[in-house]
C-alpha cells in the first residue's frame, strides 16, 4: 500500500517541483535545491520514479566529486549533448531531485541527453540504486567532517553497500586508495592509478590506513603520492593495490600533459591542473570516457578546454605575480591538508590568504573547530611561504593553530573582517599569491581574489 501511495504522489510532486523551479528562477535563485526538497517531501521515492536521461553518471568520494562532475559535464557538453548538472555541488537528496527535475518535462519525459550527479557518500546506499547510473566514478575515501561523515571505514561500508544495490552500474575506482578497492567488487569495473610522482609526502597527523583492513598488519608502501594514496601492500596477507587499467606513467609539468597506459595502448592527454589530486581526477575521467568508447585523440582534443571548476581553482598572471584561488575545505582534514602540502611544494616565494571560516551566527549551525588540530598546518611552516594572512570570525583559532605549527608570528597577520586581508597583500617580493577559501567562502573568496587583482593592477602590474 505504501508503494502505491508513493507512486500516486509522484506526479503531484513533479508538478510542484517544476512550479518551484519557475518560482525560484523568477526570484533570482535558480541555483536552489528547494524545488527538489519540495518534490521529495510530497513523494519520498521521487528519485526512483523520475525519468532518467539515456546517460547518467555519478561521482562520489571524500574529495574531488565537484571537480570530476564538472569535468564530465563539460566533456559531454563539448560533444553537443544537453546535460543536467548541479554545478553548485548539491549532492544530497534535494540536490539530486533538483538535478533530475531539470531533465524531464511535466509529463515525466526526458528532455536531456545526460545527467551528471555529484553524490555524497552517506546518501549513496539510498540514492544511487534509485538513480541507477550507467557509470560511477569513485574518487577517494579519507578523513572528513566529524559532523557529517565520521570515520573513513564507516563511509567505505556505505559506498560498498551502494554498489551491491546497483549491480548494473559500471564502476571506475581509485586503485591507489586502499579504502576504495572493494567498492563495486561484484560490478563491472576498472581501476585507475598514478605512478610515483616523487612527491615524498611529509608525515601526517592522521593516518586513515594504519593497518590492513583484512588482517590488521601494518601495511608497507612502495610509494605514496599523498596521504594514504599510493602503491601499498600488506606483508602478511598479501592485500595490495590491484592492477590499474588506466595508469598515469608520466607527468610533463612543462607541457601540462599526462601519459596514460591503457588497455589499448599508451596515450598522452592535456591536463590543465597538475596538483597531485587533480592528476587523479583527470585520469578517472579519462578512464570513464575511454570505457564509453571515445577515441583517445578525440578525448585529448576535448580535454584542452576542460579545467577544474572555477569554484575549485583559478589562475591569473598579473605582471610577474601569479594570483591563484584554491578551494580548501574546512572541517575536511584530508582536503585541507592535501591543499596545504600541494601549495607548500609549489615553486617560488608565496603569500597565503586563508579564508577558512565556517562561522555562522545561528548557534545551531556553528561548526566544531576541533578539525584544525587534526589538519597538517605544519605543512605551511615552509621558508618559501613568506606571509600568511588570515581573515574571518575564526581568525584567533587559526592563529593558535598556526603558532602551534611553529610558524613565526612575524610572518602572520590576522583580521576579523575578511575584506581587510587585501590591505596586507604585498604587491612585490613574492612570486605567487594564493587565496585559500572554504566551501562557504566560494563567492567571498572570488571577491577577495578580484580585490587583490585590482590592487596588483593599481600597483602597475598588468594582467596577461
Amino acid at each position: 500500500m505504501g508503494k502505491i501511495k508513493n507512486k500516486l504522489a509522484f506526479y503531484p510532486a513533479l508538478l510542484a517541483g517544476k512550479g518551484l523551479m519557475v518560482y525560484y528562477k523568477k526570484q533570482g535563485k535558480e541555483r536552489s535545491d528547494h524545488a527538489g526538497m519540495g518534490a521529495m517531501r510530497i513523494c519520498p521515492d521521487f528519485l526512483k520514479y523520475v525519468k532518467k536521461p539515456p546517460l547518467t553518471v555519478i561521482a562520489s568520494g571524500t574529495n574531488g566529486k565537484t571537480t570530476v562532475t564538472g569535468m564530465v559535464a563539460k566533456l559531454l557538453t563539448l560533444q553537443g549533448m544537453s546535460v543536467t548538472y548541479n554545478d553548485w555541488g548539491a549532492n544530497h537528496h534535494a540536490g539530486h531531485a533538483r538535478c533530475l527535475l531539470g531533465a524531464v518535462n511535466i509529463f515525466n519525459r526526458s528532455t536531456k541527453d545526460a545527467a551528471v550527479v555529484e553524490m555524497d557518500e552517506l546518501v549513496s546506499p539510498i540514492n544511487l540504486p534509485a538513480i541507477k547510473p550507467q557509470y560511477a566514478i569513485i574518487t577517494n575515501i579519507g578523513r572528513d567532517s566529524m559532523l557529517g561523515n565520521a570515520h573513513p571505514n564507516y563511509i567505505r561500508e556505505k559506498m560498498e553497500k551502494a554498489a551491491e544495490l546497483s549491480p548494473d552500474t559500471f564502476y571506475i575506482v581509485n586503485a591507489d586508495n586502499p579504502l576504495c578497492v572493494d567498492i563495486g567488487k561484484n560490478n563491472r569495473r576498472v581501476f585507475y592509478g598514478v605512478a610515483d610522482l616523487k612527491t615524498n609526502p611529509r608525515p601526517s597527523l592522521t593516518d586513515d590506513f594504519p593497518v590492513c583492513s583484512i588482517c590488521g598488519t601494518k601495511p608497507v608502501y612502495k610509494y605514496r603520492n599523498y596521504r594514504l594514496i599510493g602503491d601499498y601492500e600488506c606483508p602478511c596477507c598479501g592485500f595490495k593495490r590491484p592492477h590499474c587499467d588506466y595508469f598515469v606513467e608520466k607527468v610533463n609539468y612543462e607541457n601540462h600533459t599526462i601519459t596514460v597506459r591503457e588497455p589499448k595502448g599508451i596515450f598522452i592527454y592535456p591536463a590543465n591542473s597538475l596538483f597531485v589530486h587533480n592528476i587523479y581526477n583527470y585520469v578517472s575521467v579519462i578512464a570513464m570516457f575511454r570505457e564509453m568508447g571515445m577515441e583517445s585523440d578525440v578525448l585529448a582534443n576535448y580535454l584542452k578546454d576542460v579545467y577544474p571548476p572555477q569554484s575549485r581553482e583559478t589562475t591569473q598572471k598579473i605582471g610577474d605575480i601569479t594570483l591563484k584561488s584554491v578551494l580548501c575545505k574546512g572541517q575536511n582534514v584530508s582536503a585541507a591538508s592535501t591543499v596545504f602540502e600541494a601549495v607548500a611544494r609549489e615553486d617560488g616565494e608565496k603569500c597565503l590568504v586563508l579564508l577558512l571560516d565556517e562561522y555562522f551566527r545561528d548557534p545551531k549551525k556553528s561548526e566544531t573547530i576541533a578539525w584544525i588540530f587534526d589538519t597538517d598546518y605544519e605543512y605551511l611552516n615552509d621558508p618559501k611561504i613568506k606571509q600568511i594572512i588570515v581573515g574571518g570570525q575564526r581568525y584567533l583559532d587559526h592563529r593558535v593553530r598556526l603558532l602551534m605549527a611553529g610558524i613565526p608570528a612575524e610572518k602572520m597577520t590576522f583580521v576579523q573582517d575578511y575584506h581587510e586581508v587585501v590591505k596586507y597583500v604585498p604587491t612585490s617580493g613574492v612570486d605567487t599569491v594564493y587565496v585559500l577559501h572554504d566551501v562557504n567562502f566560494v563567492t567571498r573568496g572570488q571577491q577577495i581574489r578580484d580585490e587583490i587583482k585590482q590592487k596588483l593592477i593599481d600597483a602597475g602590474r598588468n594582467e596577461e
